[in-house]
């Protein structure tokens, strides 16, 4: 079934039930008209683009029930791309501005407000293991594999005999899980974003 104004508000009924054929078909209908609007806005990163999309998608089948209220997808997906793209924009400024203070701290010359940071830096990192280690054992190798072995997905999904559509899946729930945990640890915004966009 191809997406047209008629059949659309039937494909999101269908989609909001589970239906996979229904999902695929509002990919392929959506993706290449999102893919032309996100392209040039990251700077004509390949990779970027195809990562903003599977996000996007990704969150589209795990908030698949609410679509029997959404009267047209189009606005819909094209206002997550805009919200991804903010987010995105924001971490990396938050990043470039953690590593610029981080750099101007000489060694030999610490403040008391840098062997504080030092400090509240070195108790998140354990925290954030600790985190991980509570992570259900697939999720956890998962999240190591693309993390520490620099796995991409294609290659995760072969080792793990699952798809690639899972795996993204599992790492999504995995940083969620993580930024869920730690969000709230005083000063320590920065590490935060850092850590997500390291695992995604």
């Amino acid at each position: 079934m191809k997406v047209t104004l008629e059949n659309e508000i039937q494909l999101l009924e269908a989609l909001a039930k589970g239906d996979e054929a229904a999902f695929a078909e509002l990919y392929y209908f959506f993706q290449p008209v999102l893919h032309t609007f996100i392209f040039p806005l990251t700077g004509f990163s390949k990779d970027e683009t195809e990562e903003i999309l599977q996000d996007i998608f990704l969150k589209l089948w795990l908030r698949k029930e609410t679509m029997v209220i959404v009267k047209s997808l189009k606005p819909y997906l094209f206002r997550m791309a805009k919200n991804r793209l903010l987010d995105k924009r924001r971490r990396d400024a938050q990043v470039t501005g953690a590593i610029a203070g981080w750099q101007s701290a000489q060694p030999g010359t610490e403040t008391g407000d840098a062997i504080r940071e030092k400090m509240q830096l070195e108790e998140y990192h354990e925290l954030a293991r600790n985190a991980i280690k509570r992570l259900t054992p697939q999720k956890r190798r998962i999240l190591l594999l693309r993390n520490e072995h620099g796995r991409s997905l294609d290659e995760i999904a072969a080792e793990l005999s699952m798809t690639k559509f899972a795996v993204k899946k599992h790492l999504y729930e995995a940083v969620k899980t993580l930024r869920d945990q730690l969000q709230h640890y005083n000063g320590i915004d920065i590490p935060i974003a850092i850590l997500i966009i390291i695992h995604l």
